[in-house]
């Protein structure tokens, strides 16, 4: 995947260029502390307000293993559009890897950000395609199991 020419996928924050997905894990590093997970509960959107409009909020079903879109900031809404209450599996998301499912699998099986950047067609937007840059970060309430995924993305040219 890392290879390929259309994005960059992995979990170094080096591979997105957008300073806010870093000022986002950045965040999210502040407030694990010395926990393998923060949890949702840490999350504080009136702490990082310049940051809402690429939030994601995904709660995390097992068996099968499915993701519900919670929270979806306004950015991200007028580009994918408002997918809040659907499943990841049945949503139609537009992603640049066209695996949306499989990228929030890796951060569940991982435990760790992941990062990717790339072009991504935006389902709202005419034009070409956008330069996105995102983090996916990892969320528990027990410190064990992954209950929850924050995400956030970063469209720029």
């Amino acid at each position: 995947m890392g290879n390929d020419q259309k994005y960059r996928v992995g979990f170094e924050p080096e591979i997105v260029s957008a300073p806010r997905v870093r000022e986002f894990h950045d965040y999210w590093l502040m407030v694990r502390g010395d926990r393998r997970f923060p949890s949702k509960a840490d999350i504080d959107i009136a702490a990082i307000p310049r940051l809402a409009s690429g939030l994601i909020l995904l709660k995390v079903y097992d068996d099968p293993l499915d993701f519900e879109y919670r929270i979806v900031g306004d950015d991200v809404a007028s580009r994918f559009g408002n997918l809040k209450g659907r499943r990841v599996r049945e949503a139609a998301l537009v992603n640049v890897t066209s695996s949306a499912y499989e990228n929030y699998c890796i951060v569940v099986r991982s435990g760790r950000p992941q990062f990717l950047e790339g072009r991504a067609n935006v389902a709202y937007r005419s034009g070409q395609p956008c330069l996105m840059s995102r983090v996916h970060c990892p969320l528990s309430n027990d410190g064990q199991q992954i209950d929850h995924i924050i995400s956030f993305v970063a469209f720029h040219r």
